[in-house]
């Protein structure tokens, strides 16, 4: 926008009629980098005068992030308005706030688009080529950032103004454009239809305004040598010359510039001391000290301190990311009047009603939902522009009607209302749409979102509904499929090319899921056939041979429920896909039964013919390559049953071929957008969908995916799977913290309160052996790997149990949720249990936070020099002795030394100790965030303790609890070697 002032809607008064009061969406908006905060000017059209005016202008706010009315009461206001326009960018949506850290917010605004389809000749469809992330922390980084996405809008402007991107006839679609910024525009943007991945590295330098002081941190000598003072034990800022910070355009900043970057407007002062800590140095006891003087309190200051660093210096990463699956990946529709979230039979009949799009879209399909609760919690509806993840695809082609007479619609048995229609001999143009919506529940990557959740969502869930329609939309059809992964419990390793899946849970848990997913579908889609593409032989056979099982154990499975089991390699071996007839040639009547839904536009109003009763479940293990070729027959065999139905029983060679070429590259292009996003490369197989021929090209180019597979599967897919449920809101910026500790994330669809009750439970009935011997309480705890060891790594998770005579240590297969060997110690062998900090690790800010690495050590003197232990072994050998670690009490001192004992339950001899020597077990708690974990140490120490005392009346609660740390931060600190650090930082590298 050069010079001019785009025109400000007045504001709602709170007299204006509830209909009104409801607005349309914002087509254009202004967003301008104010002073105090961001402000968004939707810009009036005639698109957007319906039955009521847009909402005004809102503004959000650098300090609170809130979201409020604008509207400039003084002329100093509207001048320094009007002065800012130099600042601003043109959007054509806002897909949500993107809140990173407490201090750290994003706008996402949609500033690129480009036109995929068109429904009922009115309603554009859109996928989103562009956005711009515009940062809440400052003004200048906002300028800077709203700087950087003119550039790049100016960049491409050329490529759009073709006709078919970012075009809307009947809008004012003036672009920003400025003669100035020409020389900005960055050396790696990218062209709508031709996109250049750049290095993370390059990414952010090159917008380093765009990313704010983050930016700078992480990019500056600071940053680079946080990691390896964490594991020193120091804190990030200790000893470290401070640098000059810069502003965006490389100049030294200002003092006012300074505190911007390197504080937050709205941080409050990091305190120093806790509440229960005493704060003069004088008046801490030496054992609170560490090594170099600073006190426990202080340390723990600065962990928080450092927490805050790890949200920050992974905003960089975070932000590429969310900018590659919003719109590098060219996966994310959206339309301002039509809900593509809905299928046709669903939509709503008024598509001019005054509330807004948000209140009527489908919650499983509405993906930006999360990062748009502020505004939709605010009120402001102009701005919630709801997005789909998916495919939008659309070609039209053209069929002779012969001059005949028939029956309109054609006549099935029962049926009425039929009238005999004349049709001239002529050409009649059609238009064939494709819309497939990915479902936000389990939601995720290959490998890393499988199977099925604990409330029956399962992974790569895809609704595709192909819609058959005449030119003025007067006679439309509608037919949809469903794909999905195999809802069972399991997992497959990502570090292999052809990895087995493994079976997880217990068959219960298993069924409950199973049958909860069916009852799911059917209540949303009616009658289901399912069709399993897995392979008889081989790797895949044990999921196809549980999921076939699955079926027979099916309440009323022969009520609406169906299954085929379809070994699609072997049937079509020797690339011959066309076999897939096969099977079409066992499930067609039951498919002839589903039908498809019709509707009929006569006289200006709309009557539904038919209505589609049940759809095709199709997967294979990833449900992409098999499933598409299959789900593309059957979409095929739908279209040939449609064209008869308009009197269309043939058509020419030349009409054929046409037809034929625009249906297989539009499923084709919808098998790679959905391989896209679940395996990051495109479908295999694409060569026969688009041609249905097979050659040796084709093999050489799907192993040549087979490998971009694995190597995105290894290296990339969990951050970018941290990032997606981020965006999603399944999780909290938490998961931050947790990524660069393991380079992983927990699945948040999988409760592990209630896994871990089940093991407690499932523990319980199999080793206490003793009817009358009561369990008092049961937790799942961490526990080294050696035995008699406080930090042999790797940790395992175990459970605990007490009872009124033992205390039993099981160690419990949770994939399987099963006991696979346990340990049983004497309530009149324990001597005493010892609780306190426990740290294994330095390496991040979460594993040397002494308020969360909490846990006890559990002594005892057992009456022998080994443990029997008894060991599932699967035969009926189940009984071991078993060598421990010895743990020698030498009265005050606070020495600890621990032999180097074999571990293993096959260990055939007991170590020989004295009979003083007092062996211990080391449990830590484990770091889920659901209770506090010093208060679930305590409770378990003292439910020993009770245990125990009732055991033996005359013991000294007070010596029998010690409060102590197990292994505190200085005994940490010289535990962590430099080949621990340099494999994860060596880890870090590689996956942060």
């Amino acid at each position: 926008m050069t010079g001019q002032t785009p025109p400000i809607p007045p504001r709602v008064s709170e007299n204006t009629p509830e209909s009104v009061k409801m607005p349309p969406l914002a087509r254009k908006i202004l967003i301008i980098a104010a002073i105090d905060g961001l402000v968004l000017s939707p810009i009036q059209n005639s698109r957007n005068v319906r039955s009521s005016p847009l909402h005004g202008p809102v503004r959000i706010d650098y300090k609170s992030k809130l979201i409020s009315s604008y509207n400039p009461t003084t002329e100093s206001q509207a001048a320094e308005t009007l002065s800012t326009l130099s600042s601003s960018v043109e959007a054509h949506g806002i897909a949500g706030l993107l809140n990173v850290s407490p201090t750290s917010a994003f706008l996402i605004a949609i500033t690129s688009r480009e036109q995929v389809a068109t429904i009922q000749g009115r309603y554009p469809i859109y996928v989103v080529t562009d956005v711009a992330l515009i940062p809440l922390s400052s003004r200048k980084d906002a300028e800077a950032a709203i700087f950087k996405a003119r550039a790049r809008k100016s960049g491409v402007g050329e490529a759009e103004s073709d006709g078919s991107t970012d075009t809307d006839i009947e809008e004012d679609d003036t672009a920003v454009s400025d003669d100035e910024l020409q020389d900005q525009v960055n050396p790696d943007s990218e062209s709508v239809n031709h996109r250049r991945q750049s290095s993370i590295g390059e990414d952010v330098i090159g917008r380093k305004g765009a990313y704010g002081r983050f930016a700078e941190k992480w990019f500056s000598k600071r940053g680079w040598t946080v990691d390896q003072r964490r594991a020193e034990g120091l804190s990030s800022d200790e000893g470290i010359l401070e640098e000059e910070p810069k502003t965006a355009t490389g100049d030294i900043a200002s003092a006012s510039d300074k505190e911007i970057m390197e504080k937050p407007e709205n941080q409050p002062a990091l305190s120093t001391a806790r509440d229960d800590v005493i704060s003069s140095p004088a008046d801490v006891p030496e054992s609170s000290k560490c090594e170099n003087g600073t006190v426990e309190g202080e340390m723990e200051v600065d962990i928080d301190a450092m927490k805050e660093e790890v949200a920050h210096s992974l905003t960089p990463k975070l932000l590429r990311v969310t900018r590659i699956l919003l719109a590098s990946s060219r996966s994310f529709f959206f339309g301002y009047d039509w809900d593509i979230t809905r299928r046709w039979d669903t939509q709503r009949k008024n598509q001019s009603s005054s509330l807004p799009l948000h209140k009527f879209v489908d919650p499983l399909f509405f993906w930006n939902r999360a990062l748009q609760k502020p505004f939709i919690e605010s009120g402001n509806d102009t701005f919630v522009l709801p997005l789909m993840q998916g495919f939008v695809g659309q070609f039209q082609f053209s069929a002779a009607v012969p001059s005949s007479s028939v029956l309109w619609p054609p006549t099935e048995p029962g049926e009425r209302g039929v009238t005999e229609v004349a049709h001239e001999e002529g050409k009649r143009n059609l238009l064939l749409t494709l819309i497939s919506r990915r479902s936000i529940k389990r939601a995720g990557l290959r490998y890393l979102r499988r199977g099925v959740d604990d409330f029956g969502n399962v992974a790569n869930c895809v609704e595709t509904e192909q819609i058959l329609s005449d030119q003025n939309w007067d006679h439309i059809f509608s037919h949809v499929q469903l794909r999905g992964s195999i809802p069972l419990y399991f997992q497959q390793s990502p570090y292999a090319l052809r990895p087995k899946p493994v079976l997880l849970r217990s068959e219960a848990a298993n069924a409950e899921a199973f049958q909860r997913h069916f009852k799911n579908i059917r209540e949303r889609y009616g009658s289901i056939h399912a069709v399993s593409l897995v392979e008889k032989r081989g790797n895949e056979a044990i999921i196809g041979e549980n999921f076939q099982n699955s079926f027979e154990n099916l309440p009323d499975a022969n009520k609406g429920v169906g299954f085929n089991w379809f070994d699609f390699h072997r049937e079509c071996r020797g690339m011959k896909f066309e076999n897939v007839k096969l099977l079409f040639n066992e499930i067609g009547e039951t498919l002839d039964k589903f039908g498809y839904t019709e509707e009929i536009r006569e006289n200006g109003r709309s009557r539904r013919a038919k209505n589609q009763s049940g759809v095709l479940r199709t997967n294979c293990m990833d449900c992409l390559d098999r499933t598409n070729v299959v789900q593309s027959f059957c979409a095929r065999n739908s279209l040939d049953k449609q064209l008869m139905s308009l009197g269309i029983a043939s058509m020419s060679a030349e009409e054929e071929m046409k037809t034929s070429a625009g249906f297989n590259i539009l499923w084709a292009d919808n098998g790679d957008a959905i391989s896209k996003q679940y395996a990051s490369t495109a479908a295999l197989k694409g060569d026969f969908t688009r041609t249905r021929k097979r050659n040796y090209r084709g093999a050489l180019t799907d192993f040549g995916l087979t490998l971009s597979r694995f190597f995105t599967n290894v290296v990339s897919d969990f951050f970018t799977q941290a990032a997606i449920d981020f965006l999603l809101g399944n999780v909290t910026s938490k998961v931050f913290e947790e990524f660069e500790e393991e380079m992983i994330t927990a699945d948040p669809a999988v409760s592990m309160k209630k896994v871990r009750e089940n093991a407690v439970e499932t523990s319980a009935k199999i080793v206490v052996e003793d009817e009358n011997e009561v369990v008092l309480g049961g937790w799942a705890f961490m526990t080294p790997s050696g035995e008699g060891s406080r930090r042999k790594l790797p940790l395992r998770e175990i459970v605990i149990l007490i009872t009124d005579q033992a205390v039993y240590r099981c160690r419990f297969e949770f994939g399987v949720e099963k006991v696979s060997e346990f340990e049983r110690v004497e309530l009149g062998d324990v001597i005493g249990v010892q609780w306190g900090t426990y740290i294994t690790s330095t390496l991040t800010p979460s594993s040397i936070d002494e308020r969360r690495n909490v846990g006890f050590i559990l002594k005892y003197r057992p009456p022998f020099a080994g443990e029997l232990v008894r060991v599932n072994t699967r035969s009926l050998r189940s009984t071991f002795t078993k060598p421990m670690g010895e743990y020698h009490d030498h009265g005050d001192s606070d020495t600890h030394s621990e032999a180097a004992a074999p571990s293993g339950p096959a260990a055939a001899a007991a170590t020989t100790s004295s009979p003083s020597a007092t062996r211990i077990m080391a449990f830590k708690a484990p770091a889920d965030g659901e209770d506090s974990e010093v208060d679930l140490v305590k409770s378990v120490c003292q439910a020993i303790a009770n245990a125990c005392a009732k055991h033996r009346p005359a013991l000294a609660m007070e010596k029998f609890v010690e409060n102590k740390d197990v292994i505190g931060l200085a005994e940490a600190r010289k535990s962590t070697g430099l080949l621990e650090q340099w494999g994860y930082n060596l880890r870090k590298l590689v996956w942060a």
